[in-house]
């Protein structure tokens, strides 16, 4: 049991790290001037004990907050993408898709954004 929690873990950040790279990549895209050395923009991560938080920086400083990955809220699954409600908290209303399955970032997407999982329609 404690093997699978490890590898499932270690399956977390490859996609944490995967997101990151993602969301970085569109937002140079759609904003060419977020790739230039002076802005700098990136995505990074924080291991917390329920959530990762996935966090946009500039020039290596923390900016905003992207969104959040569950990783011990019962009520979610292991891997469920959450929007940010604030910047140590995410929203529990409804997960916006999970790592596991396929979640996407895409600059025209209508349910995955670069700024952040989309709200509830």
């Amino acid at each position: 049991m404690k093997k699978e929690a490890i590898k499932n873990a270690e399956k977390l950040i490859t996609e944490c790290e995967t997101l990151c790279s993602n969301i970085t990549h569109a937002t140079h895209r759609a904003f060419p001037h977020t790739a230039k050395e002076d802005y700098d923009t990136g995505h990074d991560f924080s291991i917390g004990k329920k959530y990762i938080k996935i966090i946009r920086t500039e020039q290596g400083l923390p900016r905003s907050v992207w969104g959040f990955i569950n990783i011990a809220n019962d009520k979610f699954k292991f891997g469920d993408v959450l929007m940010a409600s604030g910047w140590s908290k995410p929203a529990l209303n409804k997960a916006r898709g999970n790592l596991f399955e396929g979640y996407q970032i895409a600059v025209n997407s209508s349910t995955h954004r670069i700024h952040g999982p989309d709200y509830l329609v």
